[in-house]
Order: C-alpha cells, then structure tokens, then sequence
C-alpha cells in the first residue's frame, strides 16, 4: 500500500468514526464522562501505584471510596440549607411574580403585552414536573443504567489506559508514530490543565461567593454560589449569567448585613463578582487553564454555542477543549506544510 493510499484511508476512516460518533451522541455521554473521569484522577491512581507500591485495582477503589466518602459529607451538611434555600426561592418567586403583575397596570400600553408572555412563560415553566410512574421509571432506569455504565467505564479506563493507548499507537503507521506522540503530548497538556483549572475553579468560585455573599447578606447566598461555580464550565456567558441573577436577587431580596439598600446591594454584588473575576483571570487562569486560554473570545463563543446545539449540556462542558484540541492539530498541520514547502 502506497503512502498516499494508506493517507487516503486514515482520512476515511477518520471521517467514518466522526460519523459514526456523532450519529450515536446520544449513548457516547456514560463513556465521555467516564474518560474525563479517567483523565483527571489518573495521576492520582498513579501516585497510590507508583509511590505507595499499591495494586492499581486497589488504588482505583481506595479513590472511589474517597470520592464516595467526601460527596456524602457534603449532601450531609449542605442538603438541609440547599432544600431549604429552594423551597423559600420557589415561594419567593412566586410572591415575586404575584406583585409583578400588579405592576403591569402602571406600565406603557406598548410593553404590556410582552410584559404579561414573559410572565405567562415563567408560571407554566416547571422544573420539577409531576409525570406518571409510566414515565418515570424508565427514565429512572435509565440514569441508573447510564451511572453504571459510567462506574465500569471509569475503572477499566483508570485501570488500561495506558495499555488502550499503546495499543492505539502499535496501528498507526512507524512515519507517523513520532507526530502522533507529539500531537499526544501537546493535547494531554493542554486537556490536562483546562479539566483540572475547572474543576479548580468551580470548587474556588463557590466556596469564594459563598462567604463573600453570605456576610453581604444576601437571600440563597449557598444556591447562588453553587450555581456561580458550576457556570463557570460555560465561557463568558455563564459569569455573566451568573452575575446577572445574584444581581436581580440581591435586588430583590430587600436584606443586608450592612444597612445598604437595594441599588447599593446590587452594586456590592456586582463589584465581588467582577473582582472575582479579575482574580480568575490575571492569577489563576494564567496558572491552571494552560494555553488554552489563548483562544480568541469570539471562537469560545462560536464554540460554546456549537457545543451545546450539537451535544447540550455535554457539548457546553467539552465545546473550549475541542476548540483547543482543534486549534492544536491545525497549528500542527500547518507547521508541517510549512516545513514541506521550505525543503522543496
């Protein structure tokens, strides 16, 4: 087989995979997570079989017992105040929507109709609806099926990473080997300090609006927190959102530990997160989320969008990463015609 046509065949079969992939999105989740999993627990199990001398199985179960362990203890201690916070937001809301109305009246005839659909929206917009047990135990099944399949695939590749990709290399042809262990290289550093950063991240941010909005004073400081760090996986717009909605509640919320009123709240609100956000972005991305940073905002942007259109939530988490690993393969490419051009 030529060059050209052993080439021509990767390309194809590549291109098949991707189809392939995409076409089956929708059961790839389990496996996804399961990897990402892999990926950022990975140097842990190592430590456990490297420098303690433990059996790699028993490494992957002592991590799993931990991770166990740690996420109880906080259900435990946080669950009381999140059911809480929730039930007192759900009837804020409420009280909220049931004043709003009564301020229609006041405003100009030509936003009241828009007005009045936004607040029809919001009433019959229901988070936690009631099905039938006729629907809701497959989709019960179905998430329990879909965490144990999370589980196996999370153990085997912790346990067999390394030999599925020394058996991935051994396929590819020797020209191409030595690129391919760069490319590798490249996109494991780059991979490994965005999925760490995030998770950094999230956990910092939290605990960080957690204590800064609770001495504020304002309402459902432990909701908001958690909702601010999660939001931080989404680029650009999940701060923003984020910002927006502690805002509006700090608006809203009529409390203060300081005697400050509405308007100052929301600027208090405003200047924590916008300081938080200046921490994030000459002191700790700089630190944790590696080159990947680098990417111009518009392409996040494009990014972001793209993710969640094609895979939802999944695609929002992934979207910077394979933006990242994009731009690494055509960076590379283009190096290589670069370097073709040059010799001839």
């Amino acid at each position: 087989m030529t060059i050209r046509l052993r080439t021509a065949f990767f390309i194809v079969l590549g291109l098949v995979l991707v189809w392939f992939l995409y076409y089956e999105r929708a059961v790839l989740a389990p496996f996804i997570l399961a990897a990402i999993f892999a990926y950022l627990f990975n140097p842990l199990v190592n430590f456990f079989s490297n420098k303690i001398k433990l059996p790699r199985t028993l490494s992957i179960i002592i991590i799993y017992i931990l991770l166990i362990g740690i996420v109880a203890a906080i259900g435990i201690t946080m669950s009381k105040r999140v059911v809480e916070e929730s039930s007192e937001l759900t009837q804020y809301a409420t009280q909220i929507n049931k004043e709003a109305k009564q301020q229609i009246n006041s405003l100009p005839d030509w936003i009241k109709p828009t007005v009045n659909d936004a607040l029809y929206s919001l009433e019959n917009y229901k988070v936690i609806s009631s099905p039938s047990a006729f629907s809701f135990v497959p989709k019960a099944f179905s998430r329990i099926l879909s965490f144990i399949i999370f589980l196996f695939s999370a153990f085997y590749f912790l346990k067999e990473g390394k030999n599925m990709r020394d058996k991935a290399l051994n396929l590819i042809p020797n020209e191409y080997k030595f690129d391919v262990e760069i490319l590798l290289r490249k996109i494991n550093l780059t991979l490994g300090s965005y999925l760490r950063g995030q998770i950094f991240l999230v956990v910092i941010v939290s605990t960080a609006l957690f204590i800064a909005l609770t001495i504020l004073g304002v309402k459902f400081s432990l909701i908001l927190a958690i909702f601010s760090g999660l939001a931080e996986i989404v680029p650009i717009i999940g701060p923003i959102v984020a910002a927006s909605v502690a805002a509006i509640v700090a608006f809203v919320g009529g409390t203060s530990s300081f005697g400050l009123n509405s308007v100052q709240m929301v600027i208090a609100v405003i200047v924590i997160y916008t300081v938080l956000r200046q921490i994030q972005d000459y002191i700790v991305n700089p630190y944790f989320m590696g080159k990947i940073t680098n990417l111009h905002p518009l392409i996040i942007l494009f990014a972001v969008v793209a993710g969640e259109h094609t895979a939802g939530i999944l695609g929002l988490i992934l979207a910077v990463p394979t933006a990242g690993i994009i731009k690494i393969l055509l960076e590379f490419s283009l190096d290589k015609l670069n370097g073709i051009e040059d010799k001839e």
